[in-house]
């Protein structure tokens, strides 16, 4: 019999599991003797640390929900303060404390234990941080409220030895009781959703979604009490089951690819031991964006924003005093970067809330984050973000694959990178991501262009402004709609010959995609060439009619050249 081949990690696991490392070596280790083990090990009780940055540990801490005490935000903050470190809200709604030597590391992962919180198992092959809306329970589009189901959750597995760092790979999980979500959450391992069947509420079931793909429809429906029993049965699925090789090829997403989703659905009953329901009605819809909301028992959330998830001290004075002045004891963090204060009056005065753009959610980046290629948050606030608050656009702005930003979830996604294709020197860039159907988990965005230079970048979201306005579609999620029927080459093409008319050449009209996808893209295209007859693209026409490897080809590389070099 063969033996299936595993991961350094896993071999690691086998040798020493993450809870004995806890009790059995934690506490001798020292930053000058860390090795990779060591830090794979330390990832598994919050602890992070990287070989590029010895000095340098970050403390991430689990909020369950996204609820946290006054009491306990203020303690964290002066945990920060008295270690001159940085406080960063994070897309899971957690907080991280940055610059920390291993000693403040851990000595505040007790400190946080003590407040009611943890920082175990929110790294590496763990389930990580259980979110939901951040007004679950207090606003009026509430139907369900989960807060109680996810601490529920969350005891299965948080310190269990059984669970702790022992995960294939991570695992992401949501629970929404929301009619409109503030933040699609079908980029999740699982995603519990609110439904409806025989007009009881409950929840439909998706799986296997990550940050560059969209979770699959179990068809599984579920009752509130039920959540935590289908949760277990679906992790313990996954870790007896679950592939264990390639590191890039071990999510729940690729045991979904091994098998069909019928076969994991009986997988799942078997697991759960009893027969599954199937869906109800999905009840979902996209929230507006609000700086306050109106909640159930009267008052109002307000909305303070962080910059990018970074939180200055003069922000986090400012927030704990209005919770002093209105005996607010509980705030909530969101996905989204940014904090909610509930129990305000409908005026509030905010002196130091960030003024950016909340539609743009941006990465840790470069200044917090070795993966990524750039200060993903500096770029994010040097956008021109008013066009795109008008049309309430959503980008997700990710310093690298791994997607922290959503970006595959977002009307418009960048990815950085470094390209040599337009310039004698490297230079960084970003990929572009385009056709998220994210309200009702559709689609996930596509890979549209390769490499668009970080020069060019507020003339390409201009662009992409303009035409979704010419669409004449209300939201830029229905405008996906037509994107998604074309081809990545079409798409690709398009939006290079309408940057190449708008800012090269500086004539001819916007050239619009057809409301109905033709049977030859190819070549319905060059008849709107021939047809506008726009001097100076001949020689567009004439890379179109050339025998190529894939089609659009020699357009779309003579249109980059044309679009993005150095002039």
């Amino acid at each position: 019999m063969t033996e299936i081949k595993i991961n350094k990690i896993e071999k690691l696991k086998r040798t020493l599991k993450p809870y004995d490392y806890y009790r059995e070596r934690l506490r001798r280790l020292s930053a000058a003797d860390i090795d990779e083990a060591d830090r794979f090990y330390l990832k598994n009780f919050g602890i992070y640390n990287h070989k590029l940055r010895p000095e340098n540990f970050i403390l991430r801490i689990r909020i369950a929900g996204g609820r946290v005490g006054a009491g306990a935000f203020e303690a964290i903050f002066k945990m920060a303060e008295s270690a001159n470190s940085r406080m960063i809200l994070t897309s899971r709604a957690q907080m991280e404390l940055h610059d920390l030597s291993l000693q403040k590391a851990l000595e505040y992962s007790e400190e946080v234990e003590k407040l009611g919180l943890s920082s175990w198992q929110t790294y590496t092959d763990n389930i990580r941080n259980i979110v939901t809306d951040p007004l679950d329970g207090l606003s009026e589009e509430c139907d369900i409220e989960v807060y109680e189901t996810i601490l529920a959750m969350q005891k299965i597995f948080l310190k269990q030895p059984e669970y702790t760092g022992m995960l294939p790979r991570k695992f992401n999980v949501a629970v929404s009781g929301m009619r409109a979500d503030m933040t699609p959450f079908y980029g999740n391992d699982l995603f519990f959703a609110l439904a409806e069947k025989d007009e009881e509420p409950g929840f439909n079931l998706y799986a296997g979604g990550k940050n560059s793909d969209t979770a699959a429809d179990l068809n599984v429906f579920c009752r509130l009490e039920e959540v935590t029993e289908l949760f277990e049965a679906a992790v313990r699925l996954y870790m007896r089951k679950g592939p264990r090789g390639s590191r890039t090829k071990t999510r729940l997403f690729h045991m979904l690819q091994s098998m069909d989703i019928e076969e994991f659905r009986k997988e799942l009953e078997e697991s759960a031991g009893r027969e599954l329901e199937p869906a109800g009605r999905r009840v979902a819809g996209r929230a507006a964006s609000r700086a306050k909301t109106k909640l159930k028992g009267g008052g109002y959330a307000h909305r303070y924003q962080s910059r990018f998830g970074e939180l200055e001290p003069k922000q986090a004075e400012e927030i704990l005093k209005i919770c002093e002045r209105y005996g607010v004891e509980e705030l909530r963090l969101g996905c989204d970067q940014n904090l909610y204060i509930p129990h305000l009056p409908e005026t509030v005065e905010f002196t130091h809330s960030s003024l950016r753009y909340e539609g743009i959610t941006a990465c840790a980046g470069s200044k917090y984050c070795i993966y990524s290629l750039f200060d993903t948050k500096e770029e994010s606030a040097n956008l021109k973000p008013q066009r795109l608050a008008q049309n309430g656009i959503i980008l997700g702005y990710s310093g690298c694959l791994k997607g922290c930003a959503r970006h595959a979830f977002s009307d418009i996604g960048f990815v950085g990178i470094r390209t040599g294709l337009y310039s004698e020197n490297s230079e960084l860039g970003i990929r572009l991501y385009l056709g998220a159907e994210y309200t009702y988990g559709k689609k996930a965005g596509r890979l549209i262009l390769y490499a668009v230079p970080l020069r060019c970048i507020d003339e390409t979201v201009d662009l992409l402004v303009s035409l979704f306005e010419l669409s004449g579609f209300g939201t830029f999620e229905e405008f996906a709609g037509v994107l998604n029927l074309y081809s990545r080459e079409a798409l690709a093409f398009w939006l290079l010959l309408n940057y190449y008319r708008r800012y090269v050449v500086k004539k001819g009209a916007p050239f619009m995609l057809p409301a109905q996808k033709p049977e030859d893209e190819k070549q319905r295209f060059m008849e709107i060439l021939k047809e506008q007859g726009v001097e100076g693209e001949e020689e567009v026409l004439q890379k179109l009619q050339t025998e190529e490897q894939f089609e659009f080809r020699e357009a779309i590389i003579f249109l980059e050249k044309a679009a993005f070099a150095v002039r």
